[in-house]
């Protein structure tokens, strides 16, 4: 429970400020197991979320995760060719996925694609050229989750690289920062018990880019 507070209710904390919670609909990328799109969906019972994946296996552990919301739903399909028509969604998030595409710019191309004009896409991921002080800790990677941590972290993206790609498709508006852990933020989710310290290192270890579409 700690690691589902820590991972995603503070992305969901800052994504939902760009949708109406009366009335948006979602779309979350690379949905995995649901834990996301369970977190959107129990914020409003008005909102309609959409998870997709390209495994079977975790999209039947999503639909387990979310069996009591029934505002949520979840496809198979891939990024690079998402089963929906032009501008269907509010808010289109990804989460640690984006350096496991095949082509990043294609990817985000499709997302784009998707998103309504007056849209934002919100995506999270790994950042190569994280602090490295957090990098030694997955190294030698002799265990699964210090293989996760290092050869994730060694495939994702420098801020920098991310900003080149999405410079290549002339958008009008974007932002890509790592998010600091403000002393609001800090007390607020001291409050709800999470671990400061590990939260803090989340961010470091991460980035966020948000575009904005023109309306």
């Amino acid at each position: 429970f700690q690691n589902y507070k820590r991972w995603m209710i503070p992305f969901v904390d800052e994504a939902v400020q760009y949708v109406d919670l009366n009335s948006g609909k979602i779309l979350d990328v690379g949905c995995g197991p649901g834990l996301l799109a369970r977190e959107f969906a129990i914020r409003s019972k008005n909102m309609q979320v959409v998870g997709i994946d390209t495994s079977l296996k975790a999209l039947q552990i999503a639909k387990k995760n979310c069996k009591k919301l029934n505002s949520v739903q979840f496809l198979m399909g891939d990024v690079a060719q998402l089963p929906f028509s032009n501008e269907s969604f509010d808010l289109v998030v990804c989460k640690d996925s984006l350096h496991h595409f095949a082509n990043a710019k294609r990817a985000l191309k499709e997302m784009l694609r998707v998103l309504k004009r007056s849209g934002v896409l919100y995506i999270q991921d790994m950042r190569r050229d994280l602090p490295m002080y957090l990098l030694r800790r997955s190294i030698p990677p002799n265990t699964i989750l210090k293989k996760l941590q290092f050869y994730s972290t060694r495939a994702a993206y420098t801020q920098q690289e991310a900003k080149n790609i999405v410079r290549e498709l002339s958008i009008d508006y974007f932002l890509i920062k790592t998010r600091k852990l403000t002393d609001t933020l800090r007390n607020k989710y001291k409050k709800q018990g999470m671990d400061i310290k590990q939260l803090k290192e989340g961010f470091q270890a991460r980035y966020v880019l948000i575009v904005k579409q023109n309306k």
